[in-house]
């Protein structure tokens, strides 16, 4: 009689679970269902301004999961959310971590936080169905932290990703200033001399921002609004130098090639100290582990006999 008990009751548990379920798969459709008969039009992609500059350089149109027809509707009415939130300050720092990071796709900051959305959205379903399935209950909280956790790793990629570009064009541009101060020496202009020095390994990070400057010129910018712009892509205490150096030149008529070398010379000065500083502080780190290694040796070795004297005596 018992173990039929027990059996009902296992049978009610996981009936309740199953039906928790299917009552969340209900409200979330019906939920979804409204949202697009709210929102019923097809979803447009509109080009920004940056990928009509790409593709006006020859660069071809991207082709991401905005341009699916699968995940177009959903992403359209993520796209439609993310512009309405009131967040210019998050939006103009994401702005800079999208160009930083070399402009993705040419995602626009709602484009990235939409597509953001839709990845804190499936994790938090995942994790949902997780707890559901593990204690047959459904919780809000497990679906807004799951919320919470891809929107914060979709960030974090991309401004790992703008920091690792950065610290990639600090690397390059030393030793570019000297090859374009090189090519100016002997007899080539500004330009020629960037676009040499782009021919080969134009997908590293500096070629890349030096083609854009390059494209920007031949499309009728200002050598110095085309620099500026440069400055603001790269946001580098070196690069900020740079143009600062080179349109002070421009103006007062000084030697460019000349003006490339010295700050050539001064960023290998100023990475030579940043590394000597580094060294410096490593050593004084480093003392923590091998102060705690000599600790654990000494009471390894002294450790039984300080345990006997403790206790009453050697013997």
């Amino acid at each position: 009689m018992m173990d039929n008990v027990n059996i009902l009751a296992d049978v009610a548990f996981w009936a309740g679970g199953v039906w928790d379920v299917v009552l969340s798969v209900l409200l979330f459709g019906a939920v979804g269902a409204g949202i697009v008969a709210v929102f019923s039009q097809p979803g447009r992609v509109e080009l920004s301004p940056q990928r009509q500059a790409a593709i006006a350089t020859g660069h071809e149109d991207r082709k991401t999961v905005f341009e699916n027809p699968i995940f177009r509707p959903i992403l359209w009415i993520l796209l439609s959310v993310s512009h309405h939130l009131n967040l210019p300050r998050a939006k103009g720092y994401l702005r800079q971590q999208l160009i930083a990071a070399g402009s993705p796709n040419y995602y626009t900051p709602e484009e990235y936080l939409a597509l953001s959305l839709l990845a804190g959205l499936g994790l938090g379903l995942v994790l949902e169905v997780i707890y559901v399935v593990t204690t047959g209950q459904f919780s809000v909280s497990t679906l807004l932290m799951g919320l919470v956790i891809g929107l914060a790793l979709s960030i974090y990629q991309i401004v790992d990703k703008a920091s690792k570009r950065l610290r990639d064009i600090t690397k390059q541009l030393p030793y570019a200033l000297d090859l374009v101060s090189l090519a100016m020496g002997a007899g080539a202009t500004f330009t020629e001399a960037l676009r040499t020095i782009t021919r080969e390994n134009d997908e590293e990070a500096l070629n890349v921002e030096f083609k854009a400057l390059l494209a920007e010129i031949e499309l009728g910018t200002t050598r110095q609004q085309a620099l500026q712009n440069l400055a603001r892509r790269a946001p580098l205490t070196s690069v900020q130098s740079l143009v600062a150096s080179v349109i002070q030149a421009e103006q007062l008529g000084t030697p460019l090639a000349t003006v490339l070398h010295d700050q050539a010379t001064l960023l290998r000065m100023q990475r030579s100290a940043r590394a000597e500083n580094k060294a410096a502080v490593a050593s004084v780190r480093v003392l923590v582990p091998c102060l705690l290694l000599v600790a654990a040796v000494i009471f390894t070795v002294f450790g039984p006999a300080i345990i006997r004297i403790v206790r009453g005596g050697m013997f």
